[in-house]
């Protein structure tokens, strides 16, 4: 067992704690990197990939489902016209726009919290238990 300073505020504490006792200053995690989370959300954002990096499953799923829902109303909605009623193929284009733009919005706030927290990646990772 090491003893290593916080970067908040300056005391000792044991390296094994996942935070400092004084401050609260959570230890960021070594096996997860930030410029890995930024890629993934880059590249892979639509689809929750950087949520799954981060431990964040339940979200990651909930992003995924949103964005398959919205992609399939507009490949699926020509098939749709020519077996349903014309209401409702157009109740399920706009419910499958509306779920692709808010996974479009939670990806680009995503993004803009990730920047804002480039100090401090523990914000990121930590565990919301």
């Amino acid at each position: 067992m090491a003893m290593i300073y916080c970067r908040e505020c300056g005391a000792r504490h044991s390296d094994k704690a996942k935070a400092c006792p004084k401050c609260g200053y959570i230890t960021p995690d070594s096996d997860k990197s930030l410029a890995v989370y930024l890629v993934l959300l880059w590249l892979f954002g639509m689809f929750g990939a950087h949520r799954f990096y981060a431990g964040k499953s339940g979200t990651g799923l909930t992003i995924l489902m949103l964005a398959i829902f919205g992609m399939l109303s507009f490949l699926f909605m020509p098939l749709g016209v020519q077996v349903m009623p014309e209401n409702a193929v157009m109740l399920f284009l706009f419910l499958g726009m509306l779920a692709f733009f808010a996974a479009c919005i939670w990806v680009f706030v995503d993004f803009i919290v990730a920047l804002c927290n480039i100090k401090h990646p523990e914000k990121i990772f930590a565990d919301k238990k």
